[in-house]
């Protein structure tokens, strides 16, 4: 069955495509972590700013479970690439479905979670961007 194998062969390689970028993304929100970690904490911001404290203590406690939530998301994107491995393996319809659910999943929640972390920062930068 060279077509069925070929077929699996593209998946796979479509699939790994797929989890390299999602590595690429969370490289380049480390990044981001930090810098916008390092933005909070200076104290380049007018003190007299009314709720200054505040709003910067929740952009902060917000950035800790962005990311733990990152860090958790890479990890998962590692092990993923590692099980992908076993798509060339299947023989089986079931076994194709679980791969196929199995990336769908984690790119949906790839995409939410990469959603979610962009939202966060425009919130940071329009309020941060509104005091300078």
């Amino acid at each position: 069955m060279p077509s069925e194998q070929n077929t699996q062969e593209e998946e796979f390689s479509a699939f790994h495509r797929e989890a390299e970028w999602w590595k690429l993304m969370i490289g380049y929100m480390e990044n981001e972590i930090q810098f916008i970690t390092r933005l909070l904490n200076s104290n380049t911001f007018k003190g007299n700013t009314p709720n200054l404290f505040e709003h910067l203590q929740q952009f902060k406690g917000e950035m800790e479970t962005k990311t733990k939530e990152t860090h958790a998301f890479k990890k998962a994107i590692e092990q993923y690439g590692d099980e992908l491995k076993g798509i060339l393996e299947c023989e089986e319809i079931n076994c194709d479905t679980y791969y196929l659910d199995s990336h769908k999943e984690l790119k949906d929640r790839f995409e939410e979670h990469y959603k979610d972390f962009n939202d966060y920062k425009t919130n940071v930068f329009e309020y941060l961007g509104s005091l300078m």
